[in-house]
């Protein structure tokens, strides 16, 4: 399991190892709108919020 933080190390989400949201996918959004850098907390890696947020081939993120 991988855990998803923000930039003060709070938890905002959890996802396998594939990288599957299994948890938190409303603090992931709420995150996200505000602008919120997170990172892989095992690698400090940055998250691409857009792998979250797809549809279909389609970017949920940038629709209004």
């Amino acid at each position: 399991m991988k855990v998803i933080i923000d930039e003060a190390g709070e938890i905002i989400a959890k996802a396998t190892d594939d990288h599957t949201l299994i948890g938190g996918h409303h603090r992931l959004s709420q995150a996200a709108s505000l602008g919120k850098r997170l990172f892989w907390r095992d690698t400090g890696e940055p998250v691409k919020l857009d792998n979250f947020f797809k549809h279909y081939g389609i970017s949920l993120r940038h629709t209004a």
